[in-house]
């Protein structure tokens, strides 16, 4: 917690404990819940002694808090006192019961009666999701000081109520949403409200508001730089109050620096391109977008969780210049320098397996497997290091060990310190083969840093080809290149005085000194080093991971820690297909580059909630055993609710004893959600991962579907109190091994969007039309080559009708209120196996399709007067001016046209 964020931690507490009652205004990633979860907590200190002194020998109050995560089917009856249904076997039996509000109430006068040091706080989120008026009804007159005097209401079931000075309500709402009900003043009169503004010092008190180059990735320099893309680029009616100014920049919570690039890329443009869509900022701010955009896709990037990172697990840590310095035996320093290398951060894992781990330049040995030759390099398998013999000497120490891919590696051996390579400028040749069973370290040592510095002054040269402007990477390749030059000088004078052994060890010790002379290789990312009278930040460049799009979504979702996610784009970009092609490649483990076929996935399906040993068909055939993954699939739609979705009462008719009769069975029950919560809870499937697929997540209001969860979807593991009770519990949690997968179609306009308070609660991954799945449809699939020609030729036809469907999304055919990304039909209308396929695609999907998207305005071409050519006969077919159910040999006509042009 920064400085700044204590400061303004004790200033809400202050005004808590004068008030009682406090309301925490602000925008997006302010960290409203956050604070008020904390006020709470902090209230405990001895300094906040309004509602009277601790008794001698207690340090500090005792605290309990309940949350009630407001949405907008909340009610009096929830959240007050009400009626309350009770499921039983035949039937349902109704009783009033106090609900939050009022067990708190009840247990604050009881414990304020007996004189304890207890402090009640009830902290309401996101009140203005719901109807907060009807929500606290009559006991709104209670939330206000009344002095010394105990002021009492009757609630509407006639029960009285006080509340004692142990009572404190902090509510908090998100500007960003608009408030169900007007302004309540009588609510707002009885709150002392605090607006919260954006203000980076809140995650770092060295934060400045200057804007810095482009190529500045840090977080505070990309929150300033999307702060003034919003402040330059807001529409004129957002420009007026500087209020209205501050409500729609982006919260610094948003900004946090773990994998920061990801969240720029997944959570911040698709945010900002939501602003963009529903008029908030100007179309000019799409210039800034693109800069945004380029620093998250550049194939070069300064983000070290960009590149792949992950691969090494050392066994060795905290190697610095004094552990270097101290363990000279045998291969140990060879250990160390590898150990730091990875912990300093500068390469890639990839790089430093292939300049460092594998490379023939560094070392080169021979093994025998059978009656075949395999080659051994710095670091073989633990497994295979019996193979590497020099007599009956093993050349690698298999108890000295590094993690690769999660296979345990061992390094060479046979390292004399006591004897000394001589120096050879053969050495610096790219293509030199250190081939050497027994060795002196000293060149093994010069190698590896060789390949280090070269390996890191490439990258450099790489990434300044795309960042040319970046002065500080230019400055640290050339300090990087010196300093190398110099030490390769160096290496040249260390001569051995004689060829006897404390002579060569002297010299080794001379090598390793030079070794620990070196800045860059003992700096640290993110300090700074002295150069031409500049000093020059440490960082890498690194080359951006070209992983599979899925191990991408995975990876971004752990790193993040944001557990929810929503694949978006128009029809036909196999949004519902790409999440199951997500679960194949989980479902087979991550380091695999394989997939589960469908007969697989199928089998991990859940089918049983109740019985964890038949919950999937892979868990009936597999007993005792746990699956990577489990999941199941549900399709939101407008009338889909809460109590379909989480909680509610479930209705059926059940025979009576006899097998004569029937009646009516209530159970309080989870829903799909619920049940998945419930069961991946559960101890034995720790190591499982589980997925709930939401098809079309936009098509239902999902402030109303998630109910209390939108709360429980960030705060992983915490209870949330339900309107319903299920196995003794009203609560219901999210486990951290719960994963929610939403499909969106951007095209579809007449459902409602997403709230911004709930986007910043998902990662948004977009799926766009891709020609290349056109172009290499199910080639991979035949082994025939007539087959193979045959489906090349229908897939060069399908792609020159997708490319000539795609000019009607380009902005002089669009209507500027649609964005291409948006709308444009995806590839998978135009896989298909045969011309025939392609043409009734083309009558059937998708000229009913873009007709549909003209009714709607999405287009602004007129009727073409001409009919000779295949794009006016398009645009005709669209239009209405040529019948596509009567025209066929026209419309077929069109579409042989299309085919049969040449590519341009």
């Amino acid at each position: 917690m920064t400085h700044t964020t204590k400061l303004l931690l004790s200033k809400l507490c202050a005004i808590i404990d004068e008030n009682k009652y406090l309301l925490i205004e602000g925008g997006i990633a302010t960290g409203k819940t956050y604070l008020a979860k904390e006020v709470a907590v902090t209230c405990s200190d001895a300094r906040y002694n309004n509602q009277g002194k601790l008794p001698p020998g207690k340090a500090k109050y005792d605290i309990q808090s309940e949350i009630v995560s407001i949405h907008p089917s909340y009610s009096y009856d929830d959240f007050i006192c009400g009626i309350s249904m009770q499921t039983e076997t035949d039937g349902l039996s109704f009783e009033y019961k106090d609900k939050i509000f009022l067990s708190m109430v009840r247990k604050a006068n009881d414990s304020w009666a007996k004189k304890e040091s207890k402090k009640y706080f009830l902290i309401l989120d996101d009140i203005n999701r719901g109807f907060i008026s009807g929500i606290l009804g009559d006991v709104l007159a209670l939330i206000e000081p009344h002095g010394n005097e105990n002021y009492y209401v009757n609630t509407r079931d006639g029960i009285r109520i006080l509340l004692t000075p142990n009572i404190y309500i902090i509510a908090t709402k998100n500007i960003m949403i608009e408030s169900l009900e007007p302004t309540n003043y009588a609510f707002a009169r009885r709150f002392y409200s605090f607006t919260i503004e954006s203000n980076y010092k809140y995650m770092d008190d060295a934060a400045t508001a200057m804007t810095t180059a482009t190529t500045d990735i840090s977080p505070n320099a990309l929150y300033n730089r999307v702060k003034r893309v919003v402040n330059d680029n807001l529409s004129y009616r957002f420009r007026v109050a500087e209020s209205e100014k501050n409500r729609y920049i982006l919260g610094h919570g948003m900004f946090q620096e773990k994998d920061i690039l990801s969240r720029i890329k997944y959570q911040i443009i698709p945010l900002l391109m939501q602003y963009v869509k529903e008029g908030i900022l100007e179309k000019s701010v799409m210039s800034d977008i693109k800069i945004l955009k380029k620093i998250v896709v550049s194939k070069y990037s300064k983000d070290y969780s960009f590149c792949e990172s992950n691969l090494i697990e050392l066994k060795v840590r905290g190697v610095d210049k004094s552990k270097f310095e101290s363990e000279t035996v045998t291969h140990k320093p060879l250990i160390n320098l590898v150990s730091r290398i990875k912990e300093q951060g500068l390469l890639a894992d990839t790089d430093i397996e292939d300049a460092v781990l594998f490379n023939s330049n560094v070392l080169l040995r021979t093994g025998i497997r059978g009656a075949t030759k395999v080659n051994g390099y710095l670091y073989v398998k633990k497994a295979d290091s019996g193979l590497y013999l020099l007599g009956n000497r093993n050349l690698y120490k298999s108890a000295d060990i590094i993690k690769i891919n999660g296979i345990d590696y061992s390094i060479a051996g046979e390292m004399q310190p006591k004897e000394y390579n001589r120096w050879s400028e053969d050495i610096l040749k790219d293509d030199y083969v250190n081939e050497k069973n027994s060795t002196s370290p000293n060149t093994v040592l010069f190698l590896i840093l060789k390949n280090y510095y070269q390996r890191f002054i490439k990258n450099c040269e790489l990434y300044l080809d795309e960042w040319p402007t970046d002065d500080n990477i230019a400055l640290l390749r050339m300090f990087a290149q010196e300093e190398w030059n110099n030490f390769v000088a160096k290496n040249r004078t260390i001569i051995p005085a004689s060829g006897v052994a404390d002579d060569n060890a002297a010299a080794n010790k001379e090598v390793r000194e030079a070794i620990e002379s070196l800045q860059l290789l003992w700096a640290n990312r993110g300090e700074l080093i002295s150069f031409g009278g500049q000093d020059i930040k440490v960082e890498g460049a690194y080359k951006v991971s070209t992983n599979t799009k899925y191990k991408e979504y995975i990876d971004t979702m752990t790193k993040l820690n944001i557990h929810q996610m929503i694949m978006q784009g128009p029809p036909g970009t196999s949004k519902t297909f790409s999440t199951r092609g997500m679960l194949k490649y989980i479902g087979k483990g991550l380091e695999n580059d394989d997939s589960l076929t469908n007969e697989e996935l199928n089998a991990l399906q859940i089918v049983n909630y109740d019985d964890v040993n038949q919950m999937t068909e892979w868990n009936k055939t597999n007993p005792g055993k746990q699956p990577t993954i489990a999941w199941d699939i549900v399709q939101f739609h407008p009338s889909y609710g809460y109590e379909d979705f989480v909680r509610g009462i479930e209705v059926s008719t059940l025979k009576n004893t006899s097998g004569t009769g029937s009646y009516i069975s209530y159970d309080t029950v989870n829903k799909i959600l619920g049940k998945m919560a419930s069961v991946a809870s559960k101890s034995e499937n720790n190591n499982t991962k589980f997925f709930l697929i939401i098809d079309e997540i936009n098509r239902a209001n999902l402030a109303t579907v998630f109910g209390e969860l939108i709360y429980g979807l960030e705060y992983r593991k915490e209870g949330v109190a339900t309107p319903y009770t299920v196995d003794k519990s009203n609560k219901i949690s999210l486990p951290d091994n719960l994963y929610l997968i939403g499909t969106m179609n951007t095209a579809d306009k007449s459902i409602g969007g997403i709230d911004y308070a709930i986007r910043r609660r998902f990662l948004f991954f977009s799926l766009l039309p891709d020609d290349i799945a056109i172009k290499e449809f199910n080639l991979e699939k035949l082994t025939i080559q007539s087959e193979i020609d045959a489906q090349k030729e229908i897939n060069e036809k399908a792609l020159k009708l997708f490319n000539k469907v795609s000019r009607l999304f380009d902005s002089v055919n669009l209507n500027s209120e649609y964005f291409k990304e948006d709308v444009q039909i995806g590839h998978t209308y135009f896989l298909v196996n045969s011309e025939e396929q392609l043409y009734l695609r083309f009558k059937y999907q998708i000229l009913p399709i873009l007709r549909e998207y003209h009714k709607d305005g999405m287009f602004q071409f007129e009727d073409s007067e001409s009919t000779g050519d295949s794009w006016s006969g398009l645009l005709n077919c669209i239009s209405g001016k040529i019948n596509i159910n009567n025209d066929e040999n026209t419309v077929k006509q069109i579409f042989d046209d299309i085919i049969a042009e040449a590519v341009s």
